[in-house]
């Protein structure tokens, strides 16, 4: 039986330097669900996957969704700089923007 799994963000949207927390009882980046809510601070949502880029380094790939204000955001892949566990789930620090498609 998978966890329930849920991310949240402090901002509207992502940006490099970010932090995102992925509330989780798993233990590791390797046993988060294929796919996953996001919850921004504005209350608007979009789903994430994390993805092994070249077999050790994360990629978060959020799907585009509309902040409250209705700001239109395209999907977008960011390299996941720091993956930070404790009890309630996994800090993510994000990297630089990558290209997707």
């Amino acid at each position: 039986m998978r966890s329930a799994t849920t991310a949240f963000s402090g901002y509207s949207h992502l940006f490099p330097g970010a932090r995102v927390f992925v509330e989780t009882d798993a233990e590791d980046l390797a046993r988060l669900p294929e796919s996953f809510p996001v919850v921004f601070s504005d209350g608007s949502r979009s789903t994430a996957r994390l993805l092994r880029e070249d077999g050790h380094s994360w990629v978060l790939v959020v799907e585009g969704y509309s902040t409250a204000k209705a700001t239109r955001l395209d999907e977008r892949a960011w390299a996941v700089r720091a993956a930070e566990p404790d009890s309630e789930g996994i800090g993510l620090t994000l990297g630089s923007r990558l290209p997707t498609g």
